[in-house]
C-alpha cells in the first residue's frame, strides 16, 4: 500500500485519545500548503462533524447476520441492482445467483482490459442482465434516474469522503423502499464514519450488518 494511504488508514482509525498525537505527526508529513496537507487537514477536521455513535434508537432494529451472503438473501430480487467495486466478479456471481436480478450493472476501473474482460467472460451466458460499466461510481450514480434502482452495493474506494458522496447519491437513485448496502464496514478505512455520518443527515438507518471474523463486513441500509 503506497505511504500517504497508509498514513490515511491509520489516521481514519486510531482512537480519539491519539488524535493529538497523530494529527501532529500528519501535518509534519504533510505540510498544510500542500494538496496532500489539504487532504490531510480535511481527514483530520472530520472529526468534528462525524457522529461519536449512532442514536440507539437507531439501533433498535438492526439484524445481525453471518455472512454477506446470508444479507443478500434479506434483500429484494428480480430487481434493478448496482454493484459499484466489482473487481473479478467473484461476490457479483452471488448476486446474480441469490438475488436474480432482472438487471445487475458492474462498475469498477479495471486496471487493465484483460481484468476487465475476464469478468466479462465470467458472465457470459447471462445475457443482458449483466452489464459492465467501466467508469467512477460517482459518476455512474449522477447519471442514474431518482428511483430507478432497487439496491445498490457500495465496495469502491472506502474513503470518506469518496462514500459519503457515494451514499448521497445512491439515496436519489434508490427507490424508497429499496436498499443502500456496501462492504468493508471496519475501523481501518472510512466507511464506518461516511455511514454513520449519512445516517446523521437522512432518514436512513441501518437495517444489517454482518459479522465475519475477517472483519470485512457488510451493512445495508433502509427507510424504517
Amino acid at each position: 500500500m503506497p505511504l500517504p494511504r497508509v498514513k490515511r488508514a491509520i489516521t481514519e482509525s486510531c482512537p480519539d485519545r491519539l488524535y493529538p498525537l497523530i494529527a501532529g505527526l500528519y501535518q509534519t508529513a504533510f505540510p498544510p500548503d500542500t494538496s496532500e496537507g489539504a487532504a490531510a487537514a480535511t481527514i483530520l477536521n472530520r472529526q468534528k462533524a462525524v457522529p461519536e455513535s449512532l442514536p440507539a434508537t437507531e439501533l433498535d432494529h438492526v439484524q445481525v447476520l453471518p455472512r454477506r451472503t446470508a444479507l443478500l438473501e434479506q434483500l429484494p430480487t428480480s430487481g434493478t441492482v448496482v454493484e459499484f467495486g466489482t473487481g473479478d466478479g467473484s461476490f457479483a456471481e452471488s448476486i446474480n445467483r441469490i438475488t436474480r436480478p432482472e438487471t445487475l450493472s458492474l462498475v469498477d476501473q479495471w486496471d487493465s482490459d484483460q481484468e476487465r474482460q475476464a469478468v466479462k467472460r465470467r458472465f457470459s451466458g447471462q445475457g443482458g442482465t449483466v452489464r459492465l460499466r467501466d467508469a467512477e461510481p460517482i459518476t455512474v450514480l449522477r447519471g442514474t434516474d431518482t428511483d430507478s434502482l432497487d439496491w445498490v452495493y457500495i465496495n469502491s474506494s472506502h474513503e470518506y469522503e469518496a462514500t459519503l458522496a457515494e451514499l448521497r447519491e445512491s439515496q436519489r437513485a434508490v427507490a424508497d423502499d429499496g436498499y443502500i448496502t456496501g462492504d468493508d464496514y471496519k475501523i481501518v478505512n472510512g466507511v464506518i464514519p461516511a455511514v454513520h455520518q449519512f445516517c446523521s443527515e437522512t432518514d436512513w438507518r441501518l437495517a444489517y450488518l454482518t459479522l465475519e471474523t475477517h472483519g470485512r463486513r457488510s451493512y445495508a441500509l433502509h427507510k424504517p
